[in-house]
């Protein structure tokens, strides 16, 4: 029997006092070989130098540390355990040599491959040669990925440099990440990315420090800085962008505790849409399309609003603003390569009750059986409406990308009024969406497949 110290010792090694000095590297320590024993000394010795070391095998765990296994033992081991959820990835397995590097270094070592155990049989990887359209428009992007960690590293990049103003930055890393989600199959090799579009020096620097350690440490960086958090809290708001984030900011706004106490100067959809004692939470941004007309006028809380013959419950419109339509012959703007529509809309943020037993994520004050959403309205002339369609079906970089191959690769300006031929001054017609991928000469993407 071991002294009852010891015992809790062993028992829950992962629950040391020691700062941890590299939170993206999660080890865990196989037993089947390495005996409780010595396991409990390497722990012991990990947790000393300021790793992260966990005693059960989870979706945490980035590195797994086996001794004296080969590496079929190694893989089916991990095979006997849970998958990984949805777009995660599994941890690496690795050999005790390169746990007994990192000590000696008193930090993560790279991960070489004579560190790795893996079964050298054929694998699904990436075609070679590498075939990447440059355009995300002519590549199908699904909602759900195989480089989700990856992807998301890159658009933290991306958001930041979006605000702080720096336009190509934001679009390097945002196509970047556009490929990754079209990739096939995970990236394990930084040599998988080679021949790919948009991948340069600094992507792919980011990528292999995530490879290697499971962790970038500029987008750490990024991730938890005082100005990159309050300005993607402020974003979040119906009616703030960028410009007034910042100001914010300047201003010394951190929280939405700090905007109401200054109330006065929202502005009415600004004020709907910061959560309240009635109001559970910011209000979460929707698109939508319709073919319909009608819509009241004005801005504003509203309760019970008649719209044109029919009225919507009470209660359900927490703020709504009514748009007329700028012009109802889109020549002009297409001409110009506009890619805003004038389409007459009603901007709303409706109050929706929550499905039984969904979630709450991210709620605020004790009102939990509703949300609030931003839903936009868009009354659409038929003749416009596949164009219309396309126009608000797709992520933004999608849209973007689909404008910039029609103009760039075509000589035709697209929007959401039409597509025109600046040479012949004619108009394409078009009575679905396909039309207009045909005329672009692309493969027709259904809308699920547009999550670039």
């Amino acid at each position: 029997m071991l002294p009852r110290r010891r015992r809790a010792r062993v028992g829950n090694p992962g629950a040391g006092p020691s700062a941890v000095r590299f939170p993206g590297v999660a080890i865990h320590l196989a037993e089947p070989r390495m005996g409780r024993s010595r396991r409990a000394f390497l722990t012991r010795l990990a947790l000393s130098k300021g790793f992260r070391v966990l005693d059960a095998y989870s979706s945490e765990v980035t590195h797994v540390v086996m001794e004296q296994m080969s590496a079929e033992e190694a893989v089916c081991w991990q095979e006997s355990r849970a998958a990984p959820a949805p777009g995660g990835t599994r941890p690496v397995l690795l050999d005790i040599s390169w746990f007994t590097e990192s000590m000696a270094a008193g930090q993560p070592v790279p991960v070489e491959g004579r560190h790795r155990l893996e079964v050298t049989v054929p694998r699904k990887g990436l075609p070679n040669p590498v075939c990447m359209p440059p355009y995300a428009c002519q590549r199908p992007t699904p909602l759900t990925h195989h480089n989700t960690s990856l992807s998301e590293a890159l658009e933290v990049l991306a958001e930041a440099a979006g605000f702080e103003g720096s336009e190509g930055r934001l679009l390097s890393f945002c196509r970047a990440a556009s490929v990754l989600k079209a990739l096939p199959c995970p990236v394990t090799s930084l040599s998988q990315l080679q021949g790919l579009p948009h991948f340069g020096e600094h992507s792919c620097r980011v990528i292999q420090e995530l490879l290697e350690h499971g962790v970038c440490e500029e987008v750490e960086r990024v991730r938890l800085s005082e100005r990159y958090q309050s300005m993607k809290l402020f974003t979040q708001i119906f009616g703030v962008g960028v410009r007034t984030a910042d100001q914010w900011y300047r201003e010394g706004l951190r929280t939405l505790d700090d905007v109401q106490e200054q109330v006065q100067r929202l502005t009415q959809q600004q004020r709907a849409a910061l959560p309240g004692p009635a109001r559970p939470r910011a209000a979460a941004r929707r698109r939508g399309l319709a073919a319909g007309g009608g819509g009241g006028r004005g801005a504003g809380p509203s309760w019970g609003h008649c719209h044109t013959g029919w009225r919507l419950p009470e209660g359900l419109v927490l703020y709504h603003r009514h748009q007329h339509s700028h012009s109802r012959d889109p020549t002009h703007l297409t001409q110009q390569s506009h890619t805003m529509d004038t389409f007459e809309r009603s901007f709303c943020i409706f109050r929706l009750m929550r499905r039984p037993g969904a979630p709450v994520g991210g709620t605020q004050g004790p009102c939990t059986s509703w949300k609030a959403v931003h839903v936009d309205l868009v009354v659409v002339p038929i003749s416009q409406f596949p164009f219309a369609l396309l126009g608000w079906t797709g992520s933004k970089h999608f849209e973007r990308e689909l404008r910039r191959f029609s103009r760039k690769e075509r000589g035709l300006w697209l929007n959401s009024h039409g597509l025109f031929d600046p040479e012949q001054k004619t108009f394409f017609p078009a009575a679905a969406e396909e039309d207009i991928f045909r005329h672009l000469g692309l493969a027709y993407l259904p809308p699920e497949q547009r999550n670039a």
